[in-house]
């Protein structure tokens, strides 16, 4: 599948098995038609040969900042530069910073994941290309976003996933 720098808000025909399995349980845990899960509904049990790739974000303030709450054990042995209480923006490099910030603020506006493949944002400590990610916004009251549930899948310049 050729790299997206433009976020979309499915995961496309060829996307990351894990990245469709996550998204598939998001829309089985909304607790109703167009309400959307919050934290509350997210059950790690349900999920285990994901965790590693997943993190949350909460969303903070207006306009909205993205605080990280936890980061999977892939990401962490990545050397992914957060860590839980960190903003996500802070460790990116300021050229890139607003156009990361402005495609994140699209989810809790629109109330719509947004799936990527592309060059990652933030410098890792190992060789990480490109990272196929997806944002699924969560809203304790179904309504209002106030957290986001991510999943990244890291490739080598090979291809090849990290």
């Amino acid at each position: 599948m050729p790299p997206s720098d433009d976020p979309i808000t499915r995961p496309p025909p060829g996307a990351n098995a894990r990245i469709v399995a996550l998204y598939d349980y998001w829309r089985r845990i909304a607790p109703g038609a167009g309400l959307l899960p919050g934290r509350q509904h997210l059950d790690p049990a349900d999920i285990p040969r994901l965790l590693p790739n997943v993190w949350l974000l909460d969303v903070v303030g207006t306009p909205p900042r993205f605080r990280t709450r936890l980061i999977g054990t892939a990401l962490q042995r990545a050397g992914i530069p957060l860590r839980p209480g960190v903003f996500i923006d802070d460790p990116v490099p300021p050229a890139l910073r607003e156009a990361m910030l402005s495609r994140l603020r699209e989810i809790p506006a629109s109330r719509q994941p947004q799936w990527r493949r592309g060059r990652p944002y933030l410098p890792h400590a190992t060789e990480v290309f490109e990272i196929e990610r997806i944002y699924l916004p969560l809203a304790a009251d179904g309504s209002a976003v106030d957290m986001l549930l991510c999943l990244s899948v890291l490739y080598e310049s090979t291809g090849k996933e990290w």
